[in-house]
């Protein structure tokens, strides 16, 4: 399964359904083999996890644009805001490795089923969000999986696309200079 999915781009390995939200975003479906190998490859990850304090191991797999996968345990630190989840240890890991788009990602917590990104990691792997699509995140419930999307874990984030936006003074003075004729 691995082969193929270096082989094969993860633009072709996701279907494109349509979210009906304000933006009307593209949500994508992952094919269910792909969706497989991400949470088994989580799986694995978390029991490579460094957690001597909190004894609670998470791992993370995800899904480069390309097609390439890219794993991540959390790593835990005796100066707690060290520690560093294994969502973002996987998708640094993808970034280290040049990718700048994350189309997936699998998270695995073995003593709690359904465990979602921390607030810290959602807004980390919303950085690297697709620009045309939203990114699946696969809930591991000790099955095949749940997919669910970053939008709905982090609605209204702010992120890339906001800065390409034009800037709240300019906006301000241009509305004024509408309305005033100024």
């Amino acid at each position: 399964m691995s082969e193929f999915v270096r082989r094969e781009s993860a633009r072709s390995l996701l279907r494109l359904s349509r979210n009906q939200t304000v933006e009307q975003q593209d949500r994508p479906l992952i094919d269910s083999e792909v969706q497989r190998e991400l949470l088994v490859r989580a799986r694995i990850a978390a029991t490579k996890a460094y957690v001597p304090y909190s004894e609670f191991p998470v791992g993370a797999a995800v899904l480069a644009a390309d097609g390439s996968i890219h794993t991540g345990c959390n790593v835990e630190n005796a100066s707690y805001g060290l520690t560093i989840c294994a969502e973002r240890v996987a998708a640094t890991g993808a970034v280290s490795s040049g990718h700048r788009e994350i189309v997936a990602v699998a998270v695995s917590a073995p003593r709690v089923p359904r465990t979602t990104p921390c607030g810290a990691c959602r807004q980390f792997l919303n950085e690297f969000r697709p620009g045309n699509s939203d990114m699946v995140v696969i809930l591991d419930d000790r099955e095949t999986g749940e997919p669910v999307f970053l939008e709905e874990l982090l609605p209204q984030a702010f992120g890339p696309r906001n800065l390409d936006s034009v800037p709240l003074a300019d906006a301000s003075s241009l509305r004024r200079r509408q309305n005033h004729g100024g």
